[in-house]
C-alpha cells in the first residue's frame, strides 16, 4: 500500500515532537513551521500569512495535519486573529488549491469547557467555549464543515484534552483530578492523530482525544466508532496511588 504524504504545520510546538516518530514510521512527512526546529533541517520556514508558500508546501500531499496556532488564550486582535483566524483560512484554502483530500485539525477541549465538571460531554453537544482561543477553534471546526460540504475535503476536528507528559507535575498532583479526567498522553496523541490520517472512508467528524481517564468527562464514543481506536494509556493503571477506588472508568 502506498504511503500517504502528510504535511504537518506547527510541528515545533508542545505536541508535534511527540507525534513525529510515529508519523515517520507510517507516512512520508513534510514539516512547516514559522521558525527552525532543532534537528529538522528540511522544515519549510513560513508564516501562515503566506498562502503561496503554504500552497507550494502542500503540492502532492494527501493529508494536512494543522497544529499551527496561537495555542492558548492571548490578545484577540493582535495574536488570535492573525494566527487562528486569518492563518487558519489561508491554510485551509491553500489545502484546497493544492488538492489535499483530508484535513486533520487540532481543536481543543476549550470549545466545550464551560459545561459543569460532573457532566460527560458528547461531541454533539452545543459548543460552550471557555476562552476566546476556544472560540477560534470552534471557527476551525465550522470552517472544516464548509470545506467538506462545499469542496469535499474530508475533515477530522480533534478536540485535544489536557496534553501532558507522563511526569508532568499537574498530572501527578492529587488535587488535579480534573486534569487527569481529560488527560491525553503522548502515546495516545500519536495513535489518535495517526488514525485520523489513515482511517479510510471518513467524511466530516469531530472527536475528543483523551486517554482513559479517572472519569469519562469527554466521551470517547467517537474514538471507537469513527476511528476504531482504543486508548493505550489509563491514568488508574499508570498512577494507582492516586486512585484508591479500584472501580475503573469503563
Amino acid at each position: 500500500m502506498q504511503r500517504l504524504t502528510v504535511l504537518v504545520t506547527g510541528p515545533g510546538g508542545r505536541i508535534g515532537p511527540h507525534l513525529l516518530p510515529t508519523f515517520r514510521e507510517r507516512f512520508d512527512v513534510r514539516l512547516l513551521d514559522r521558525q527552525p526546529i532543532p534537528n529538522e533541517p528540511e522544515t519549510i520556514i513560513a508564516d501562515l500569512s503566506d498562502r503561496e508558500i503554504l500552497r507550494q508546501a502542500m503540492e502532492g500531499a494527501d493529508v494536512l495535519v494543522h497544529l499551527a496556532a496561537t495555542s492558548d488564550e492571548a490578545p484577540f486582535l493582535d495574536e488570535l486573529v492573525p494566527n487562528n483566524v486569518v492563518g487558519l483560512y489561508n491554510t485551509f484554502e491553500a489545502a484546497r488549491e493544492a488538492g489535499v483530500r483530508r484535513i486533520v485539525f487540532a481543536s481543543t477541549v476549550q470549545t466545550v469547557a464551560y459545561y459543569p465538571h460532573e457532566t460527560t460531554i458528547e461531541v454533539t453537544d452545543p459548543v460552550r467555549p471557555i476562552t476566546l482561543y476556544g472560540v477560534t477553534k470552534v471557527l476551525g471546526e465550522v470552517l472544516g464543515r464548509w470545506y467538506y460540504d462545499r469542496h469535499g475535503i474530508e475533515f477530522v476536528g480533534v478536540r485535544i484534552g489536557h496534553f501532558l507528559n507522563y511526569d508532568h507535575p499537574i498530572l501527578l498532583d492529587p488535587e488535579r483530578s480534573w486534569s487527569r479526567d481529560i488527560w491525553l498522553s503522548p502515546r495516545d496523541a500519536a495513535g489518535i492523530l495517526s488514525a485520523c490520517i489513515e482511517k479510510p472512508g471518513l467524511t466530516y467528524h469531530l472527536i475528543f482525544a483523551t486517554s482513559v481517564s479517572g472519569r469519562e468527562r469527554l466521551s470517547r464514543k467517537p474514538l471507537r466508532e469513527v476511528l476504531g481506536y482504543e486508548p493505550v494509556d489509563n491514568v488508574r493503571t499508570l498512577f494507582p496511588h492516586l486512585y484508591p477506588d479500584p472501580v475503573a472508568d469503563p
